[in-house]
């Protein structure tokens, strides 16, 4: 048995018993990773942790344990992960996956703590990711946002547009999620039903479209009943790619919904289902012990 698969069987029984593996070794890159992936981030940000210490020029060790603090979701997650993936940049200035990253996360930060210095580093973290790579899409959906949501000077309806309008062309699926949801920033909850209403008169499969209009209801209060049909109906389809909303986003939109129907009961049941499809829903962990 080689020492990767060795590796491979301890980490599987650490994360059933919910422990990190200890390390009396250096771990590698690519046994971190897989622990990331995993979702044992606990044991992630140890490996991690010994990796950057013993390589500290090491980008990726970096990326990831930005991207582990990352996904700790409390109320200093990004305040650790932003510097990692900083770094990250730093040491690889080419690296259009790091920045789109970076950007992102200290956009995040920046609406966090309302600093001006964190969002035009998001800014031009992002820009500099989408001239690197044109067809980066996280790195246009960071910049659509950001002129988007921004106030003036900093932010841009022409410049949202662009972008948006650059999305469309290679990912028509998240331009409809992203139009939507511009429409529902602005509480312009008619218009965001809107988009959805016309996508779903095409295919009244689209799974993007209904789960938008199911995140609409829940956000409005408005056609409620409809509303939880379209996100049921999103349970019995495929989620048509990795940047799709996932099931467990789905549940936790039913219970929201069920919240504002009356149905506490239903609505925990829901958030529990969105809990047992992927234990790092902190939405969902929110609002189920709100209802405790």
């Amino acid at each position: 048995m080689n020492a990767r698969l060795i590796f491979s069987l301890l980490t599987l029984c650490a994360i059933a018993h919910g422990a990190p593996p200890a390390f009396d070794k250096v771990p590698s890159l690519e046994e971190a990773i897989d622990l990331f992936q995993a979702k044992n981030f606990p044991a992630a940000r140890e490996a991690l942790e010994i990796i950057v210490k013993t390589e500290p020029r090491n980008a990726a060790a970096c990326f990831y344990l930005g991207r582990t603090l990352e996904r700790r979701g409390d109320a200093h997650a990004l305040d650790e992960a932003v510097p990692w993936l900083e770094k990250a940049t730093q040491l690889e200035p080419n690296n259009a996956t790091y920045l789109a990253e970076f950007g992102g996360a200290s956009m995040q930060l920046a609406q966090k703590n309302t600093s001006v210095v964190a969002a035009n580093k998001g800014r031009e973290a992002m820009e500099k990711a989408v001239h690197l790579d044109p067809a980066n899409l996280d790195a246009r959906q960071g910049l659509f946002e950001f002129y988007e949501q921004a106030p003036w000077p900093l932010g841009s309806s022409d410049k949202a547009a662009a972008q948006l309008s650059e999305i469309r062309k290679h990912d028509p699926i998240r331009a409809i999620a992203l139009s939507v949801r511009m429409k529902t920033d602005a509480k312009d909850y008619a218009g965001a039903f809107r988009i959805c209403d016309a996508v779903l008169a095409k295919n009244p499969d689209d799974y993007i479209a209904l789960y938008q209009y199911g995140r609409t209801a829940a956000l409005s209060g408005d056609r409620l009943v409809r509303g939880r049909e379209c996100l049921k109906k999103c349970l019995t389809l495929t989620p048509p790619g990795p940047a799709a909303p996932k099931p467990t986003n789905v549940w936790n939109r039913l219970g929201d919904l069920e919240i504002k129907l009356g149905h506490p009961a239903e609505a925990r049941s829901a958030y529990a289902t969105a809990i047992q499809l992927d234990p790092t829903n902190r939405q969902a962990t929110d609002a189920l012990a709100k209802l405790r």
